[in-house]
């Protein structure tokens, strides 16, 4: 037993430790490895299992390891923060020196190409090799006049002045969401190359993503972060300083983590390698040899445990669904990703359970399910967090995941053990169809009311009985299959509508809190932001940070721009005039007690909250800066939508601020404002309004839509879910199979060997239809996405269009064409950025420095009066539409692509694509079983009427008025059964004329097909064998007679002679058997054996014999009794006639007859 169970025992503790515990189970691990190695299992002792035990020593020593460096940071901190800060030291030098190297050689490479001939233009394929043979972010080329000669790369904010005109062999600027490092070289004719690396980017919150910039780059690499400024840093433990001789030109800190959260990092490392050993290990040991009902169980029960304890660093993308504010079920362990994968596992882990034994009947399987169903959807929601399944589709997702495999679990178990017994015609259908209906009736009322229920669920008992009773006409490997599939699509049937109406429910009560939040008085959360915005805004500034960085830094790092709340952020210089200013999602323009407040926060000092509950600004917060600057926030209770709110379409980009849903409309002061939020049924869905009024005076009317999707969405969304639910949980039973050892029945195949022509016929035609879906779907997606993006390019070129129109009128003035369009506008003058309508975000680096050269060139050289480009600045995608304006200069427009793709509701759109794919991939399948079935019946018949005529029935007919190919084959099929039947009547009539000259024949005689049976017997070879001999039948080996001749007879059929014959001697009787082969060609021939009785023909040889004896015998008497008689003659006459000398004639006779004798 530990031999058996220690191996499953190790895995489930290394998985233990790996979750976080102490060291005790290491300990249990390396008992459980020693009981499996010094009590080795003879059954199942293999490579496998070697190789297992191996692995799981190997994690042992790996976790004991960590332990120990763990143990070493935790003691010793300052000792491993100093080797670290020594290490990462030689890191950083060695990636700036190579930047530093790398920027100079390809500014100096690109001067040398320009120098070499300045007459010829410089081909831009030379530039672009030039910038991917460094390395470098962005490379350029000015002439003496500091003007754009050739570019490549991608460059954000604009290039500094001293950069263009080369004063400095090295610079590096950081702007608010960029920083780059610059290495020049100047030209004899004073051009001078600049090339570009880009250290930092510091996007918002929701668009991070790889940009190459070193920071990243380097906390992929070394897991530290680090903080690159331009300015001086000030005391920190760890500095490092890329200096120009004496002169300084960036700082780069190293963030000092704490030691706790450091030491848990490094045990996060050591844990996924321990975690992903002991799995490792688990799969050879289930791998290794057939499993006992013992180990099935412990392999099961270790498979399941591993969901329960993985670590919730594993998760990576997904680790928002672990997170323990959203979903935790009776402990913060069972968040809801966790929920779901112990779910799927389970799954996994079903093929290694014994099979139930079926003692269940249907309606008892129906019972079960009403009462599990209900109760496993209620306890699955008590996990449910404030707004859930309100937060996106991968939450809702998950939770209808768990929930359906929990729900299929409890019906595919109740399958597995009904009864078998007769089944219910239509009964599987019915199943499907009133399962259908439920969840129909269900999401229509959970479109109407919202949350359903889950005691509505005790319903899907009856198609659980009726699917019950479908089952039993299943046999083999369909039952189960069927069961759990069945099984499955029920559980979807149920937990999807039910999601779904909590779903509904959920962003309801989002849209009440985000009323209820716009109408209070007071935001806590927002005063925490505006305090902690204050405190950076006083660090950056004593830090020597510029204005706009000061803005930008504060909003992003402390906390309101991930609450996605409206503010403006102004810098008031000490002389009363507005310096730099940002609007994130608030309109222009400042309220009415803003001087005011503003000249008190002078006065005051410090940092001052106000709190002014009117319709633009419920707080304004002031904070003094150096030099008697200060810095104001103005919070508005609501966003607006206005196209020109600043950063609010780069922050919306991120889907925080909500601002599609959120509508506030102005109320006249006559008219009736509603109290209290309530809940309003619309045709598009759902509305939560309320009413708001200011202090002010003003008075709003909010609304917060919550569009439901139309029935056809409904009905796709919830087909497509089912079948992912599907494939995902049947495909984790497949592998749990897979790994169990369990193989399936050949006639399963595809490949190779198919399952018969008529499934082949229809998987092919199955292919044909599912091919063609594939490519109209594609094409389909294809022409959606351009659609969408040409939507995007539509607009963006119309407003570059209508501001190109009204450029001369308005003078070029970048704000008022902004306002005019009512979109941002950019002006790139001989190919760099001039300015733009928020030159606050010019400097804040958030666009592109040079226009793409290809795109400059073409509409300088006229090749083409508009251009557009697709580009991306982190995960915020957009495009540009370029246009010359008549004095050289180019206009740009920026729209998000994510406009155009809201437009067309490209996401519903794909849905229903996929949606038409997958039933035009179910209605495939039908129409090519149906055409399989119309293809195959013809030959289903023939082949019926072929075994039917080969089992004797010379009446078949098969029908021949069909006028299609098939009508030909029958009729010479009917042809040839008459031909058959006529030759079998001749043979008939042959065999029986044979039979009555067998049955009068004396001699036994036997007819043996190859295989040794009997084709024909006469009653002679009955006889003779002393039973009864039957067709079809070897020849009956009972009897001394049937035991000698089977003995002989196998020896004759085993070897090659022609032909055979012997006599067996039965007691008195002997038996003549003679052997012939029948035919002439094959190595495999039947033969004819003749029997025949010759014990009275011996004997009558016998009495012939005899007689010839007794007459040679008699012949060889008679021969010495001649002389004999002769001799007793004369001696008569002698005596008779007193012959004188009788004496000798006596002596000399008898001497004779002596002789004879």
């Amino acid at each position: 037993m530990l031999a058996r169970a220690g191996p499953w025992l190790a895995v489930v503790a290394l998985w233990t430790w790996a979750a976080g515990a102490t060291t005790w189970p290491l300990t249990v691990a390396t008992l459980g490895v020693v009981g499996a190695v010094l009590l080795p299992d003879t059954v199942r002792d293999g490579r496998a299992r070697a190789a297992g035990l191996a692995l799981l020593t190997l994690a042992i020593l790996v976790g004991f390891a960590g332990e120990r460096q763990v143990s070493l940071v935790l003691d010793d901190w300052d000792r491993y923060w100093s080797r670290r800060v020594d290490r990462i030291g030689d890191l950083l030098s060695s990636e700036l020196d190579r930047r530093q190297l790398a920027g100079e050689a390809a500014a100096d490479a690109l001067i040398e190409r320009w120098t070499s001939d300045p007459e010829a233009p410089l081909d831009p394929a030379v530039v672009r090799e030039i910038r991917s043979r460094y390395g470098v972010s962005a490379l350029a080329l000015y002439d003496a006049e500091g003007t754009l000669v050739v570019w490549d790369g991608t460059h954000r904010g604009k290039v500094p002045e001293e950069v263009q005109r080369g004063e400095r062999r090295q610079s590096y600027r950081d702007l608010p969401l960029f920083g780059y490092l610059y290495l020049t070289s100047r030209g004899p004719d004073g051009s001078v190359a600049a090339a570009a690396y880009l250290l930092r980017a510091s996007l918002p919150a929701g668009l991070e993503a790889e940009m190459g910039d070193l920071a990243t780059s380097f906390f992929r690499e070394t897991g530290e972060r680090i903080r690159i400024t331009e300015e001086d840093p000030g005391f920190a433990e760890a500095v490092w300083d890329l200096a120009l001789d004496d002169d300084r030109l960036l700082s780069v800190v190293l963030d000092l983590p704490g030691t706790v959260e450091r030491a848990r990092s490094i045990r996060a490392r050591w844990s996924a390698g321990v975690f992903a050993l002991a799995g490792l290990a688990w799969l050879l040991l289930a791998i290794g040899g057939p499993l006992g009902p013992v180990e099935r169980y412990a392999a099961a029960l270790t498979l399941v445990s591993g969901a329960v304890l993985l670590p919730a660093e594993f998760a990576g993308t997904l680790r928002g669904l672990f997170d323990t504010s959203a979903y935790h079920l009776a402990s913060p362990r069972w968040t809801l990703g966790r929920v779901a994968l112990v779910a799927v596992f389970l799954f996994a882990a079903l093929p290694f359970v014994p099979r139930l034994r079926r003692v269940l009947s249907p309606a008892a399987g129906g019972a079960i399910v009403a009462v599990a169903f209900p109760l496993i959807l209620h306890v699955l929601g008590l996990g449910l967090g404030e707004g859930t399944l309100s937060q996106g589709r991968l939450e809702w997702w998950a939770y209808q995941l768990a929930g359906t495999a929990a729900l299929a679990i409890v019906a595919g178990l109740a399958f597995a053990a009904t009864t078998p017994g007769a089944t219910v015609r239509w009964s599987l259908p019915s199943s499907v169809g009133v399962a259908v209906g439920l969840a129909a009736v269900v999401g229509a009322v959970a479109a109407r009311e919202g949350a359903v229920p889950p005691a509505v669920t005790a319903l899907w008992s009856v198609p659980m009985a009726l699917g019950a009773l479908g089952l039993r006409a299943f046999e083999g490997w369909r039952r189960p299959v069927g069961g759990w599939a069945l099984a499955i699509a029920l559980a979807s049937s149920a937990a999807i509508p039910i999601t779904w109406g909590l779903s509904v429910d959920a962003r309801l009560e989002r849209g009440e809190r985000t009323l209820a939040r716009i109408a209070a008085v007071e935001d806590p959360d927002v005063e925490l932001g505006l305090f902690a915005f204050a405190r950076l805004a006083d660090s950056l500034d004593v830090a020597g940070a510029e204005d706009v960085t000061i803005l930008y830094e504060g909003w992003r790092r402390s906390g309101l721009s991930a609450l996605g709340q409206p503010v403006r952020l102004q810098v008031e210089r000490r002389d009363g005039s507005p310096g730099e200013g940002l609007r994130i999602a608030v309109a222009e323009g400042e309220p009415q007690p803003y001087q005011q407040i503003v000249a008190e926060g002078r006065t005051v000092g410090g940092a001052r909250l106000v709190q002014l509950d009117e319709d633009d600004a419920r707080y304004i917060l002031t904070a003094s800066l150096r030099d008697g600057r200060m810095v104001v926030a103005v919070v508005p209770p609501f966003p607006v939508s206005s196209g020109r709110a600043g950063l609010g379409p780069l922050v919306r980009s991120t889907g925080e601020l909500g601002l599609e849903a959120l509508s506030v409309v102005p109320v006249p002061d006559d008219a009736e404002l509603s109290r209290g939020i309530a809940r309003q049924k619309t045709d598009d869905g759902w509305q939560v309004d309320t009413g708001l009024s200011y202090s002010n005076g003003t008075r709003y009317h909010a609304i917060y839509d919550v569009e439901l999707p139309g029935v056809t969405l409904r009905v796709a969304r919830a087909t497509l879910l089912t079948a992912l639910n599907l494939a995902l949980l049947l495909t984790a039973m497949l592998l749990g199979r897979s790994l169990q050892g369990e193989r399936e029945r050949a006639d399963l195949r595809v490949w190779g060997l198919p399952i018969s022509f008529r499934g082949r016929v229809t998987l092919a035609l199955f292919g044909f239809f599912a091919l063609a879906n594939a490519i109209f779907g594609t094409l389909a997606y294809q022409t959606l996405v351009q659609a969408s993006r040409r939507s995007a390019q539509v607009i963006a070129e119309r407003v570059v269009e209508d501001a190109a129109g009204w450029y001369r009128a308005l003078g070029g003035q970048m704000q008022r064409l902004a306002s005019q369009v009512g979109a941002e506008l950019l002006e790139y003058r001989d190919g760099a950025l001039r300015e733009g309508s928020v030159e606050e975000l010019v400097e804040l680096g958030l666009y592109e420095g040079w226009a793409p050269f290809d795109v400059h060139e073409e509409l300088q050289g006229f090749d083409a009066v508009r251009q557009f480009r697709q580009t991306s600045v982190g995960r915020w995608e957009y495009g540009t539409a370029y246009r010359r304006l008549p004095d050289g200069d180019l206009l740009a427009a920026q729209i998000p692509l994510q406009a155009g793709t809201s437009a067309l509701q490209t996401t519903a759109l794909i849905e229903l694509l996929a949606f038409a794919m997958l039933l035009g991939g179910g209605l495939s399948l039908g129409l090519a079983m149906a055409a399989g079935q119309a293809l195959t019946r013809p030959i289903q018949a023939l082949q019926i009427a072929s075994e039917s005529v080969g089992s004797g029935d010379l009446g078949m007919r098969l029908p021949s008025h069909r006028q299609d190919e098939f009508g030909a084959v029958f009729r010479a099929f009917n042809r040839m059964v008459g031909r058959v039947r006529r030759a079998r009547r001749q043979l008939v009539r042959t065999s029986r004329r044979t039979q009555l000259i067998m049955d009068e024949a004396a001699v036994g005689m036997v007819a043996l097909d190859p295989a040794g049976l009997v084709t024909l017997v006469n009653p002679r070879a009955e006889e003779l064998l002393g039973t009864e001999v039957k067709v079809g039948e070897p020849l009956p080996e009972s009897g001394e007679l049937g035991e000698a001749l089977g003995e002989w007879l196998g020896g004759y059929l085993r070897g090659n002679a022609e032909e055979a014959d012997s006599d067996i001697q039965i007691a008195e009787r002997r038996v003549r058997v003679r052997a012939r082969r029948l035919g002439t060609l094959g190595t495999r021939r039947g033969a004819v054996v003749a029997l025949d009785d010759v014990t009275d023909e011996l004997r009558a040889e016998r009495v012939l014999a005899w007689g010839e004896m007794a007459r040679q015998v008699a012949h060889e008497v008679k021969n010495p009794l001649t002389p004999i008689k002769l001799s007793i003659q004369h001696v008569r006459r002698a005596w008779h006639d007193q012959h004188p000398d009788f004496d000798g004639i006596l002596v000399k006779n008898v001497d004779a007859m002596l002789g004879e004798i």
